[in-house]
Order: C-alpha cells, then sequence, then structure tokens
C-alpha cells in the first residue's frame, strides 16, 4: 500500500541522522541490559528441556504434541529454544534482545509507509523503549511473543506491497508461534482499509486477506485440536467478561502510557504514581483521536483493543505483560500519528525519554524477583543432587507483593525438569 508522504514538520536533527534504524534497535537493547545475565526461570528451563528431550527422538515431533508450554500447541516456537538450548544464560538473553532490536525496526519500517518518518522514529522509539516489553525482550520464555509478533509485522509490510504468499505465511506462522495470533486477519483488514482515500483494494491484497484468514483458521483449528490445556485457557463468556470489568481499562492504559503495572497498584507507591500521571496523557491520545478524526490515530486505538481481546481473560496471570507486546504495536502508531507539530514532537520526545527511565526501574525490578527465583532453583538442585528429588519439598506460596516485580514471582513449584541434566541434541 503506497502512500502520499507526511507533510508533517520533521524533527531538526533528523536531517543528519542517516541511521534511525540503528538508534530505534539501540533503544531495544539498552534498558533491558541489565538483564542479559539473569538466571533462567522455570519456564525457559522446561522449554528448553524439553525441545532438546523431544526433537533429540523425534525431529517432527512438535507438530504433533503439545510441548509449547501448560499443554500448548506452538510447534515453531519449540524449534527455536532447541537452537539455544544448553548454551549460556546470557546468550539466549542476547537472542531474545537481538529479536526485539530487529523487531523493532520492523516497527520503524511498517509505521514509516503510514507517517511522516519523524512520526515514524518516535512511534517506534516508544515500541522499542516500552515497559511491558521486559517481559519479552528480558525474559527467554517471552520469545513465543517476540517471534509471534515479527511474523505479524511482516504480514502486514507484505500486505502493503501486495505479496500474498508472503503475506499469508507469516500469518499461519505467527499462529504456529502463540495461538493468540489468531486476531491477525482482523488488523491486516483494518490496516488495508485505514486511513480512507488511500489507494489498497488491488487484487493482490484482496488475495493476501482471503488466503492470510483461511491459513489462520486451519492453524488455530489444528492448535484447538492438538492442545490439552483446561478450559478456562480459552476465552469463555464469564472469563471474558471478568476480564472486561476489572482489567480492560487499567492494562489499555499500561498500553498507551506504560508508567505502571496494573496489578501493582495501589499497593506499590511508585506505581500508582506512574498511573496517576498516565491517566491524563492517555486521555489527550484518545481525545485527539475523536476530535481530529484522525483515522491513522483512530486505527492504532483498535489495534491496541483487539490485540488485547484474545487474552483480555487471562491478563491478571503475573501480570502479564508478555500479552502486551502485540497491543502495544497499536500504542506506537497512536503515539507517532499524534507527534505531527514541532512542539508535539518535542514533547513526544520527553515523554519517550520519561517511558525509557520507567522501563531502567522496570528491567530492574525484574532482575532482582527473576535472582530471588534463581536462588530457589539453586537450592533445590543442591537437595536433589545431596539427597535426592523424593526428599525435596516444594517452597511455601509466595505472596507477589513481597516481591520486586509480579511477574517472575514463584507460583507453580518446581518440575522435574529442572532437577534432570538436559538431555543431548
Amino acid at each position: 500500500m503506497e502512500q502520499e508522504p507526511s507533510s508533517a514538520p520533521e524533527i531538526l536533527f533528523l536531517r543528519w541522522v542517516p541511521g534511525l534504524k540503528v538508534i530505534v534497535a539501540l533503544l531495544a537493547v539498552l534498558p533491558f541490559l541489565v538483564l542479559l545475565h539473569a538466571p533462567l526461570l522455570v519456564d525457559e528451563r522446561v522449554l528448553f528441556f524439553e525441545a532438546r528431550k523431544w526433537i533429540g527422538l523425534d525431529p517432527l515431533a512438535p507438530f504433533s504434541l503439545p510441548l509449547g508450554g501448560s499443554g500448548t500447541w506452538r510447534p515453531l516456537l519449540l524449534y527455536v529454544y532447541w537452537l539455544d538450548s544448553g548454551s549460556p544464560t546470557w546468550l539466549s538473553h542476547l537472542l531474545n534482545l537481538a529479536l526485539h532490536a530487529g523487531l523493532s525496526v520492523l516497527v520503524f519500517v511498517w509505521l514509516e509507509r503510514r507517517l511522516s518518518t519523524s512520526g515514524a522514529f518516535l512511534g517506534a522509539c516508544f515500541f522499542a523503549v516500552h515497559g511491558s516489553h521486559v517481559a519479552t525482550a528480558g525474559w527467554v520464555a517471552g520469545r513465543a511473543d517476540l517471534a509471534m509478533v515479527t511474523c505479524v509485522v511482516l504480514a502486514l509490510l507484505a500486505l502493503d506491497r501486495g505479496r500474498w504468499l508472503l503475506c499469508s505465511l507469516s500469518c499461519a506462522a505467527a499462529v504456529l508461534f502463540k495461538e493468540t495470533a489468531v486476531v491477525v486477519p482482523l488488523l491486516l483488514f483494518l490496516a488495508s482499509r485505514w486511513p480512507s482515500g488511500v489507494e489498497t483494494a488491488t487484487r493482490s491484497q484482496g488475495r493476501a486477506l482471503c488466503l492470510s484468514g483461511a491459513t489462520v483458521a486451519i492453524a488455530f483449528a489444528v492448535t484447538i485440536s492438538i492442545a490439552e490445556v483446561s478450559p478456562g485457557y480459552w476465552p469463555g463468556t464469564e472469563n471474558v467478561l471478568t476480564g472486561l470489568a476489572m482489567l480492560a481499562v487499567p492494562y489499555l492504559l499500561e498500553v498507551l502510557v506504560p508508567w505502571f503495572r496494573p496489578l501493582a497498584v495501589p499497593w506499590s507507591l511508585p506505581d500508582l504514581v506512574g498511573m496517576v500521571f498516565a491517566v491524563p496523557v492517555a486521555s489527550v491520545f484518545v481525545w485527539a483521536a475523536w476530535r481530529s478524526r484522525d483515522e491513522t490515530m483512530r486505527l492504532g486505538l483498535v489495534f491496541c483493543v483487539l490485540g488485547m481481546a484474545p487474552v483480555i481473560h487471562v491478563l491478571g496471570n503475573d501480570g502479564g505483560q508478555w500479552y502486551l507486546l502485540l497491543p502495544s504495536l497499536g500504542a506506537s502508531l497512536v503515539w507517532g500519528s499524534w507527534a505531527k507539530t514541532r512542539t508535539k514532537q518535542g514533547i513526544a520526545v520527553v515523554l519517550v525519554t520519561a517511558t525509557l527511565g520507567c522501563t531502567v526501574v522496570e528491567a530492574s525490578r525484574w532482575r532482582g524477583a527473576a535472582d530471588q527465583i534463581g536462588q530457589i532453583i539453586s537450592e533445590a538442585q543442591v537437595v536433589a543432587q545431596e539427597l535426592g528429588a523424593d526428599a525435596l519439598e516444594q517452597p511455601p506460596a509466595q505472596d507477589p507483593r513481597s516481591w520486586p516485580h509480579v511477574g517472575p514471582s514463584f507460583c507453580c513449584g518446581l518440575p522435574y525438569q529442572l532437577l534432570e541434566p538436559l538431555p543431548p541434541k
């Protein structure tokens, strides 16, 4: 989809900085460097173990068994974990940071097709330093969302260019990385129609939309048939209504202005203060979208809502930060679309800088919680080696308010995979 270049004024320094993608990539890495040497948590240790075990027995096992974690079926994800299973911990974290940097650059490329260069740059910078991304850039188990959203952005770019085969394959891959990508056909349809006045109804785009919808429907149907998860994992009337009533507004607010964690309010004073400041900023965005009738900004808001739709009922799980990667794509479009004048661009620079500071604090919190879990796992492994696994007692239930961060809080016990040596490749 080709658009006329935006007439919005450019930030002055953009005239002398050719490497905008490099800046975006650096911003996608720097706030999370504190997590480079963080210990592996329970989920990724289990996924590494399962990948080595089952792919070692049968290279096609991920396509026939629910091995994606918690009984889910995410076959492509298991191959990604197999690649660096057994590697030094820092290397696994570095791979996650590299994926996050690459995704942020792709977001910039996609935004630039819809916004001015300055708007796209600011939107991509916001995406790169989004506070909720600590659970995907800094947590190895968050790689599922990184891979899924990367495929979604590739599908959006392929749709813009009318490459129907690449678009449909990217959609299918997104669902095979994580089933919450089921909303991608709707995202593609809206992106092909908004803003109005842009010529988008090409035959290749129509073919891309139809084929993408079909491939996602097939992939999702197979996912449901193979996955072995509890009934509450899938959206139902009761849990969706509960999520809408209790979680939708605070999490949408966090997606737009990530200066607080909803589950940490009100007992964490910094998060309470962050929420107080986030409310007026988010209100400005919503009011601007309504008053100006800016269809690009409205598209971003709709992307935020649709990105949360498949997970609204599970957002409360340990803070649900990893679920916000896809909705934050829409938030980056909102931020970039809002910054149309020099004054707004200056304000956006200040707000992005504030977001960067909040994310650094968030990453430090996550590291503190991860270190606590790493200590628990290390002590359990010592006991299992010296006295046997039967002598191991599960740690007591944890109060998440006593942890530096809710996300890595220890709640699910010690699975056997943590106490056995990693199978050979």
